[in-house]
């Protein structure tokens, strides 16, 4: 049985693989279909740090006082934060993520953070949340697969310091300094960024989807905007 197991992946592991992408795109998406929403916004976070829920919260209260629109019309303003827990190879293999505060190993689970990686991918492409919070790295993999939208499209001028024509630091932008001890939470190269509209409007009601990613869109341009004059 073992050895028929083996010569099967070997001979099928690239149909069984996208085969899986799909289902479990086609999960994400039948979930966000059937799904009351509960907020106006999904920002996604994918990184090395996992915020408590406290710290969650205060991110997205400090989204919300951006957020001047009621998207879903139930008289409340709000923004959910969604946090995939993911470690590059080089973070995994770092003394820094290797021990905890203590100096006690950490103990990873490696089928966990598979599984939170085809998560990202699958939030990445046919998810729900278009702005995004990222690693570096988790960003310049997406973005070699023309994931994002550029900063020149949404916004007049790109700061001189933006990562690249896509993407920048969020404790560089205005937003970021003001709410610093808020995002302490998060890694200091943390970058921001807007997606490019997926195909899940096919599957969904395609006007408001339309809706939705403008609404988005207005949102994270008031973010990069920002200001306390």
């Amino acid at each position: 049985m073992k050895k028929w197991l083996e010569n099967f992946w070997y001979h099928n592991k690239w149909i069984v693989l996208i085969a899986a992408f799909f289902i479990i795109a086609g999960t994400i998406i039948l979930v966000q279909y059937i799904q009351k929403d509960e907020y106006d916004a999904l920002i996604l976070y994918t990184g090395p740090e996992s915020p408590d829920a406290l710290e969650i919260r205060d991110i997205e209260d400090a989204f919300e006082d951006v957020l001047e629109t009621d998207f879903n019309k139930d008289s409340q303003k709000s923004i959910s934060l969604k946090t995939i827990f993911l470690l590059t190879d080089e973070q995994y293999n770092s003394k820094e993520y290797q021990f905890d505060e203590n100096g006690n190993l950490i103990v990873y689970n490696s089928a966990e953070l598979m599984k939170n990686k085809e998560q990202y991918t699958t939030q990445i492409f046919v998810g729900e949340a278009i702005i995004c919070l990222l690693d570096p790295s988790w960003y310049d993999e997406a973005y070699k697969k023309d994931a994002f939208v550029p900063l020149n499209e949404l916004i007049e001028k790109v700061p001189e310091n933006a990562y690249n024509d896509s993407a920048l630091y969020l404790k560089d932008t205005d937003f970021g300094k003001y709410y610093a001890e808020v995002f302490k939470a998060l890694p200091e190269d943390t970058l921001i960024c807007f997606r490019k509209m997926s195909t899940t409007g096919a599957f969904k009601n395609k006007r408001k989807e339309e809706k939705r990613y403008e609404f988005n869109k207005e949102l994270f341009v008031d973010i990069l905007e920002f200001t306390t004059e």
